[in-house]
């Protein structure tokens, strides 16, 4: 029975359509990896020479954050100490730039005045104004906010997972998982201590269809000077529940689902892995820590580890229901700025990418999902091992 579901946090209506799940659908042919393309990874251990100079290393026993005299890279590789490595992006996204206190990771600075801004966009055409006519100068310049430009400022890195080539985090043991998350841990609060920057997000993009371009399973942090409106519009979301219920919106809603149980995953002592009432996309599923903390970087030693079980466990089980299916994950913290942390929670979501976004999502924000939440959950359950 097709059904439609309001999101309350992001304010949206989710259509499901089970009926919709019986239509034909072809089946991608993956590409088998060849020994050569193995031999030539750059994120393999070995070739470290291929990748920019890491921000971090993980295990440190060669390498002080704070310090530049550091063991040559091919001394280290001989030894392969390494078992996660945080590089710029060769190819990033936000330009970098030398201003960055952060002497290894540079970024692209720009104005960050409002002012500043219209001043770079009115640059652009200030000369048609000028020789125009008076009425002309005003009509142009009351257009001035159709084309305004802005150069990001921020950092764009990459997690290497593993110097061992592998394709999933999942098939790492868990406290190689830990020790990836603690990476996150450190490098978003060396992101958060940068005045000029207000927003970060760690995403990891698993197969083609996800937008990965290696097999070698790593992980991303892109870091702006400016909070995305989608996240300020959920972050808005937040701070109005607070204010009107007094309490956590995710703290309540991992009460009520618990209560519930129609659409929990997993559980642990630390975290829940639950499918979202209103999920936009087939089997996506997040997963919640149970200790209030609006930013990721307050977790503890112990909760990293038993998020690295849950991580193992749920992706397992994911993989295991849709073999070869693609996902993206996402692990999203309160931005820099945050006044009202008693309203933010971070949070992991895995979104798997089993369907396409058409053309009716595309023109109208609505989404149709061919499972219902409850249905996702009791399958992907019974692949938990």
């Amino acid at each position: 029975m097709n059904e439609t579901r309001y999101d309350w946090l992001s304010d949206r209506w989710v259509i499901f359509a089970p009926n919709r799940e019986e239509r034909p659908d072809q089946y991608r042919q993956l590409d088998s990896l060849t020994a050569n393309q193995l031999i030539e990874c750059p994120f393999c251990s070995g070739r470290e020479h291929e990748t920019p100079t890491p921000t971090l290393i993980l295990p440190e026993s060669d390498f002080d954050e704070t310090s530049t005299n550091r063991r040559s890279e091919s001394a280290r590789s001989n030894r392969l100490p390494w078992q996660v490595r945080v590089v710029p992006n060769k190819f990033p996204a936000v330009p970098r730039h030398e201003s960055f206190s952060d002497d290894r990771v540079q970024s692209h600075c720009c104005p960050t005045n409002e002012n500043e801004m219209r001043l770079g966009s009115v640059r652009n055409v200030s000369e048609s104004i000028f020789e125009a006519s008076p009425e002309r100068q005003l009509q142009t310049a009351s257009a001035q906010h159709l084309f305004q430009r802005n150069t990001p400022r921020g950092a764009h890195e990459v997690i290497i997972e593993s110097p061992i080539h592998v394709d999933s985090i999942a098939s790492l043991p868990e406290d190689h998982i830990a020790l990836i998350f603690e990476a996150y841990r450190r490098r978003l609060t060396h992101w958060r201590a940068q005045r000029e920057l207000k927003y970060a997000v760690v995403f990891k993009n698993y197969g083609a269809d996800a937008g990965a371009s290696l097999f070698h399973s790593h992980s991303q942090l892109i870091s702006l000077d400016f909070v995305p409106r989608d996240i300020e519009k959920v972050n808005q979301r937040l701070v109005q529940h607070h204010e009107q219920f007094g309490c956590c919106y995710i703290c309540q809603l991992m009460h009520e689902e618990e209560e519930r149980q129609e659409r929990i995953l997993h559980s642990s002592e630390h975290f829940v892995a639950l499918c979202p009432f209103a999920s936009r996309f087939p089997y996506s599923f997040s997963i919640l820590p149970r200790t209030h903390r609006s930013r990721y970087e307050e977790v503890s030693s112990t909760e990293l580890l038993d998020l690295a079980i849950v991580v193992k466990k749920t992706l397992s089980a994911l993989e295991a229901a849709k073999p070869f299916a693609a996902y993206n994950f996402v692990l999203q913290t309160s931005p820099f700025n945050s006044r009202v942390e008693a309203a933010q929670h971070w949070r992991l979501r895995v979104i798997p990418r089993l369907s396409k976004v058409a053309g009716f999502e595309w023109g109208s924000d609505c989404f149709i999902n061919t499972v219902t939440p409850e249905h996702a959950a009791t399958t992907l359950r019974s692949f938990l091992r």
